[in-house]
């Protein structure tokens, strides 16, 4: 067997050596859960390994504003959990950008309502409207070519063609919110002076508030039926 050296500090009476491979040694840390849809709270709240202790300890934060609730487990523990949720809009709803203030040619319209046909509540509806957005400029062209006023009145004439030609709105199907539900969204369409485009839609737009705040209520009536124990605070 080696000979091993061990100095051995004042006081210490008692010296055990382990032979052998030894465990290895785990530290705890702390958890933070990101990025994940309003029910993760919830969810996380009904395992069976949620305790009343911890939960004394534990801290529900939410804002119907900005659509999110935050849940601390065990704040004053060594390793608490962070789960940060939220009602996030779908991408492919956001890539539309209703409300947003974005414009777009008539021909990008239309090449983007081509590629997205399948959100529409028809796709015949869809590529009719992507042929009249295509033929619009030409249209309002030859109304103004065909004017009997020299100077021709742009505007009039550019909302003859839009009556005529453009529906007043459309419809899409998708959800609304992220690992939510289809929804009917009606959009309108804006056309400028310069033939650029914009989507509006107040019904999208009083929909995510009235939603929003209908989800984030549900989420909190089953975490206070689990654990009524729980502090929740508004911000």
């Amino acid at each position: 067997m080696k000979e091993i050296k061990i100095n051995v500090e004042n006081g210490v009476n008692e010296l055990v050596v382990r032979q052998g491979d030894a465990s290895a040694v785990h530290t705890g840390r702390n958890v933070n859960v990101d990025s994940v849809t309003i029910p993760a709270v919830a969810e996380f709240l009904s395992k069976e390994n949620i305790t009343t202790e911890i939960i004394l300890d534990s801290v529900l934060s939410f804002s119907i504003d900005k659509r999110t609730m935050e849940l601390r487990y065990g704040v004053t523990q060594r390793h608490p959990y962070q789960i940060n949720s939220a009602i996030e809009l779908n991408p492919d709803l956001e890539r539309f950008g209703i409300n947003s203030g974005n414009s777009y040619t008539t021909f990008e319209l239309a090449d983007f309502i081509k590629m997205n046909r399948h959100y529409f509540e028809s796709k015949p509806v869809a590529m009719q409207l992507v042929s009249e957005l295509k033929n619009f400029k030409a249209k309002v062209d030859k109304e103004v070519e065909n004017s009997s006023n020299d100077r021709g009145n742009r505007r009039m004439l550019l909302n003859q063609v839009i009556d005529s030609n453009i529906p007043e709105s459309f419809v899409l199907e998708l959800p609304v919110f992220k690992g939510q539900p289809k929804a009917r969204v009606v959009v309108e369409i804006n056309i400028n002076d310069d033939f650029t485009c914009t989507l509006i839609s107040p019904d999208l737009k009083e929909f995510i508030l009235l939603e929003s705040e209908t989800l984030i209520n549900q989420q909190l009536d089953l975490i206070k039926e689990i654990h009524p124990q729980l502090r929740i605070y508004q911000k």
